[in-house]
């Protein structure tokens, strides 16, 4: 067996999967070490297996030679030890679960190949973890002995957390679980639910197929070790719901199958899952058509949200009967899930909260609204789902104002090709975009004529113009789409990239960059950099208060060593960010964090928060991109890199 340090094995995992040239600053980012850290790995794997399996790519980064010497490498790997803290952390808490016994703190240094110190920082990470999602539960310890204290249904909801964030990109492959649970036939379940939904005509979409089939099947692995759930309900009231009813007769069919005995209290348990994630089909056209399907409570309540945003941002989705109807029945359901406690997981939170900020903040807003109408908290999950109702009606509402780009088409291999093109292009951009015709390079008078935004050629394009050119392929690859999107974005952007360029000194301001700071945790990085705000005049003191506020409801870090910490509200005197990068990382939340921006925002520059967010997100969107910027010495340096880098 080679003799790798598993951190040097995910290495090399990581490089099989990318299939792509990765940078050394990804690579450190992504372990939590230092580049220095990432070349020494690299030569000792070289040296091990013999060969360059992997090599530099011209200061571009690291790629693997030889794929299938990788592959078999990773094919070897096994379970393995735990690398990141974030693996230990998940891995302790799964033994935790797992075992009716306590843990030695002993064993589990040894175990891990690690110190008792790094443990015991894991620890105080588990308590953190624990203490943010406001269960009951929590570490008993003993000497030198750890064991997690309070109720079954806390348990079993963060045993099903900790399966779905580790397999979180295969997060509808129901094969990615089986290695949980080896005495279970996972696909028997399934097709057990399955038929049981089809005979009690309940709807549910893929992902609360998968939901239930794993809460099922944790149900029952909790059941054969004696860990018995009690849920106290109304029994009269839970007997007569059909999706109790459902549960008792699946749970039967399980117990022929799996030899157990499903208690009342876990048959209960699993309709309450079945009746928070199941949905109601959209079947409607006209708010009208919801009289006597939904009670009047929560129309008048969705009404009020709706209104809220009109009133605080200026939007107006009044007349969108399509984000009535959907939000009405998404509450209907959401107030259902919230009152009998089940979480319905979002695989698309992550990548809403960094790819539509905007959107997310609207969202974030929404849920305030409802627990001041409610007094019902929504977790951050249910905040992604209202986000992509309002992302739709939003796209509707912006694509009745869409101004469309003129493009103009040089496709000389002929008719079929250029229709080719033609039809990929609206396939992809639909109504934003009007193409011109095709032209030949005989006629490029007639072509400027027509004043396109862009010309598309299929070929090697030599000609001097004003216009901007890009050269494609007829089948249009995703490469093709990412350079028009750049273009037709910065074309399209209310302030442009020059602009943006030109204000950049004005929105990051020298008094307000801080580097190699350490604090506790993020609460003591924000009181410091919203401190620094208040007392320089650029916001008032409530706004400490204000951004904690925000973050309590759903933490602003990406996962990216970034956090972008801010209020709801927009009271800030002038429109600054205040800048800190880290002495080394530090989780916040459940990520790790190093470049942290505070955004502070007057209520006059609105319009501006979205598209603050779109220029500093095409920087740090991607791991080099942060990296890129965590090595600035100094604000002229900083504000040179934000100025320079390119994606």
């Amino acid at each position: 067996m080679d003799n790798f340090h598993p951190r040097q094995r995910t290495i090399i995992k990581m490089l099989y999967e990318k299939k792509a040239v990765m940078k050394g600053g990804e690579l450190a980012a992504e372990l939590g070490v230092s580049d220095r850290t990432v070349r020494n790995d690299i030569a000792y794997i070289n040296s091990v297996v013999n060969m360059d399996l992997i090599v530099s790519q011209n200061k571009k980064g690291y790629q693997l030679s030889d794929y299938v010497k990788a592959s078999e490498i990773v094919a070897n790997e096994g379970e393995g030890i735990p690398v990141l803290p974030e693996e230990r952390i998940n891995y302790i808490l799964k033994h935790l679960l797992f075992r009716n016994r306590e843990l030695d703190l002993y064993e589990l240094s040894e175990m891990l190949l690690v110190s008792e110190a790094t443990i015991e920082l894991d620890l105080k990470e588990i308590k953190k973890l624990i203490s943010e999602n406001n269960r009951d539960l929590g570490l008993s310890r003993k000497a030198a002995s750890i064991s997690l204290a309070g109720s079954e249904k806390d348990k079993r909801a963060l045993f099903s957390e900790l399966l779905f964030k580790e397999t979180n990109r295969n997060f509808f492959n129901i094969f990615k679980y089986e290695r949980y649970f080896h005495h279970l036939d996972l696909t028997l379940i399934q097709r057990k639910l399955m038929q049981a939904v089809e005979n009690y005509r309940i709807h549910l979409n893929e992902m609360a197929v998968v939901n239930l089939v794993i809460h099922i099947a944790i149900t029952i692995d909790r059941i054969k070790s004696e860990n018995i759930l009690d849920m106290e309900v109304e029994l009269d009231k839970v007997l007569g719901m059909r999706e109790y009813k459902m549960a008792e007769e699946l749970c039967g069919q399980l117990e022929d199958a799996f030899g157990v005995k499903f208690p009342r209290g876990d048959i209960i348990y699993i309709s309450y899952l079945i009746l928070g994630k199941s949905i109601i089909k959209n079947r409607y056209k006209e708010k009208k058509e919801l009289e006597g399907i939904i009670d009047p409570q929560i129309a008048s309540l969705t009404e009020a949200l709706i209104a809220s945003i009109n009133r605080e941002f200026g939007i107006s989705f009044i007349e969108d009967d399509n984000l009535f109807i959907g939000l009405c029945l998404h509450t209907k359901r959401m107030i259902e899930r919230v009152n009998s406690h089940v979480l319905l997981r979002n695989p698309l939170l992550d990548e809403l909260k960094i790819k539509y900020p905007f959107i997310f903040e609207l969202a974030v807003f929404v849920s305030k609204e409802f627990y001041k109408i409610t007094g019902l908290v929504i977790k951050e999950d249910e905040i992604g789902f209202i986000a992509l109702h309002l992302g739709a009606a939003f796209d509707s509402l912006n694509g009745n104002q869409t101004i469309k780009r003129k493009i103009a088409l040089i496709c000389p291999t002929g008719y079929t090709t250029s229709e080719l093109l033609k039809s990929k292009l609206y396939s992809v951009y639909q109504d934003k975009i009007e193409i011109l015709g095709t032209f030949s390079f005989m006629e490029l008078d007639k072509l400027q004529k027509q004043e396109p935004d862009l010309i598309l050629s299929t070929v090697k394009f030599e000609y001097e113009m004003d216009i901007k050119v890009i050269e494609v392929s007829p089948f249009l690859d995703q490469k093709d789409i990412e350079k028009i999107n750049q273009h037709l974005y910065l074309y399209g952007n209310d302030i442009g990239r020059s602009r943006f360029l030109n204000d950049v000194n004005y929105f990051f301001r020298k008094d307000l960059f801080f580097k190699g700071n350490m604090f506790k945790d993020e609460w003591d990085v924000i009181k410091y950099l919203g401190n620094q705000l208040s007392t320089k005049g650029y916001t008032p003191e409530e706004y400490v208060n204000l951004v904690m506020e925000r973050e309590k409801i759903s933490s602003t870090s990406f996962g990216n060593l970034l956090a972008i910490p801010h209020p709801i509200v927009m009271n800030a005197y002038e429109t600054v960010i205040a800048v800190t990068i880290l002495q080394k990382p530090m989780m916040w939340g459940k990520n790790k964090v190093q470049l942290v921006f505070m955004f502070a925002l007057k209520e006059s520059d609105r319009k501006k928060l979205n598209e603050l967010y779109k220029h500093i997100i095409e920087i740090v969107e991607k791991p080099e991109g942060v990296q890129y910027l965590i090595k600035s010495e100094n604000y002229n340096d900083f504000i040179s890199r934000i100025l320079s880098y390119e994606a």
